[in-house]
C-alpha cells in the first residue's frame, strides 16, 4: 500500500495563491492567464524608444525640477514609477498620466542630469534610456506673451518621401525684441512625436518650420493627424489671437474648416490619378503576380512611394515598358509599374518623391486593354 502525498494539497494552495498575487500585480494583463503548458506568462517589461521635454524645458530633452517629460515607448500601462538619476540615489516618480504607449512625468527636485526607466507593477524595471535627460537651472522667461497672429499649415494631406514636407508658417508677435521657441509636432492625442527649437527669433518676424515625418528618435511616423504647436522655449504654448482661435474652433465644429495648424500624414498615395475599376488580382488566371487598375490610356502615373529607381526596362512578352522603384523607408520592397506606352523618363539611379510623376497608362507587353 502507498502512502498518499500530504504535499499536493499544500502545492495547490500556493498556486492558487501564487495566481491571485500575480492577478493583483498585473491587472487586466492577459499575459497573466494561464499557459497552454499549465504554467504563466510573464509580461514583456516595458520599454522607452524617446524622452521628451513638455514644458519647463531649455532643450528637446532637457528640463528643470518641476516640469514636465513626456516617455513613449511600450508597455507602459502598467508602469507604477518613473525612475530619475538623484544626487543621492534614484528618486521614484508617479505618473501624472499614462497610456500603452506615453507617459507623462513630473522631474522632481533634486533630479540630476542622466538616463530613465520606469518599473512596472511587482518591480519590474525597464532598461535605461538610449538618451539622456539633462536636468539644470529654470529658463528664463519670454517677457510678455508670445501670440501668434497668423498661421497655414500646408499641404493639409502630406506623404512619406512625399514632394511637398508638412511645413508651418507662421507670424510671431509679444514676447521681447529675440526669442527662444520650440515648435511641436504632435498627435491628436496630444503625444509629440518630435520638436524644432528655434533661436533668435524676432518679434514681428514670419517664420517657417518643416517636418520630414519621422520622429525624434529617427522612425517614420505613424499615418494619421498630427498638428504643429507653437511654445516658449520653456514649453508654454504661445497665445492664438482671436482670429485664429475662432477658425480653430470653426474646424473643430465644421469640416468645411481646416485648422490652420493640423494636417495629416500618410506613408503611400495611390499610384493612378483618374477614374479607374480593377482587373485581374494576385494570383488570377495565368498565375497574375499583381493587381491590374484599369484606366484610359494616358492617365498619369504617381510613385506610390518615393525611392530610387532600379531598372526602367521593356518585357515584349509580359510587362512592356515598365519601371521599378525601390521605395524608401523599412521593409526593403520595390513597386513595378506595367504596360506603360513608352518608356518612363527617370533614369536607373534617379530619386524619386511620393506624388511624383512616373508615367502613364498604356497596353503594352502582354495586355488586351489600357491599365496599370
Amino acid at each position: 500500500m502507498t502512502k498518499r502525498s500530504t504535499k499536493a494539497p499544500s502545492f495547490l494552495l500556493f498556486a492558487a495563491l501564487l495566481a491571485a498575487a500575480f492577478a493583483a500585480a498585473y491587472p487586466g494583463v492577459s499575459g497573466a492567464a494561464n499557459s497552454s503548458a499549465g504554467g504563466f506568462t510573464v509580461p514583456k517589461p516595458a520599454k522607452i524608444s524617446d524622452v521628451i521635454c513638455l514644458s519647463g524645458c531649455t532643450g528637446l530633452r532637457a528640463s528643470s525640477p518641476g516640469g514636465n517629460i513626456q516617455i513613449t515607448g511600450s508597455g507602459l500601462a502598467a508602469v507604477e514609477s518613473v525612475s530619475f538619476r538623484g544626487d543621492s540615489g534614484r528618486i521614484k516618480v508617479t505618473p501624472k498620466s499614462q497610456s500603452a504607449t506615453r507617459i507623462e512625468s513630473k522631474v522632481p527636485n533634486g533630479a540630476a542630469s542622466g538616463k530613465l526607466r520606469v518599473i512596472s507593477a511587482g518591480g519590474t524595471a525597464s532598461d535605461f534610456s538610449e538618451d539622456r535627460l539633462e536636468v539644470g537651472p529654470a529658463p528664463t522667461g519670454n517677457g510678455a506673451a508670445l501670440t501668434i497672429t497668423d498661421a497655414t499649415a500646408s499641404p493639409v494631406k502630406a506623404y512619406q518621401y512625399g514632394k511637398k514636407k508638412p511645413k508651418l508658417t507662421f507670424v510671431l508677435t509679444g514676447g521681447k525684441e529675440s526669442n527662444d521657441l520650440r515648435v511641436d509636432i504632435s498627435t491628436d492625442s496630444g503625444e509629440v512625436v518630435t520638436t524644432r527649437i528655434l533661436r533668435g527669433v524676432a518679434s514681428g518676424s514670419t517664420e517657417s518650420v518643416r517636418w520630414n515625418g519621422k520622429t525624434s528618435s529617427g522612425k517614420v511616423a505613424r499615418n494619421g493627424a498630427y498638428r504643429f504647436v507653437v511654445r516658449s522655449i520653456d514649453g508654454t504654448k504661445a497665445k492664438l489671437s482671436s482670429k485664429l482661435a475662432r477658425t480653430r474652433k470653426k474646424a473643430q465644429r465644421s469640416s468645411s474648416t481646416t485648422d490652420p495648424f493640423a494636417f495629416r500624414m500618410f506613408g503611400f498615395i495611390f499610384p493612378l490619378r483618374g477614374a479607374h475599376s480593377y482587373g485581374d488580382s494576385i494570383g488570377a488566371g495565368r498565375g497574375h503576380q499583381g493587381q491590374d487598375v484599369m484606366a484610359n490610356c494616358g492617365r498619369p502615373l504617381v510613385a506610390a512611394r518615393g525611392g530610387v529607381v532600379y531598372y526602367n526596362e521593356y518585357q515584349a512578352g509580359g510587362a512592356g515598358n515598365y519601371l521599378v522603384i525601390n521605395i524608401a523607408g523599412p521593409g526593403n520592397k520595390s513597386h513595378v509599374y506595367m504596360h506603360m506606352p513608352s518608356k518612363s523618363p527617370l533614369k536607373v539611379g534617379t530619386k524619386v518623391k511620393t506624388g511624383q510623376r512616373v508615367g502613364s497608362v498604356g497596353s503594352t507587353g502582354r495586355s488586351s486593354a489600357c491599365h496599370l
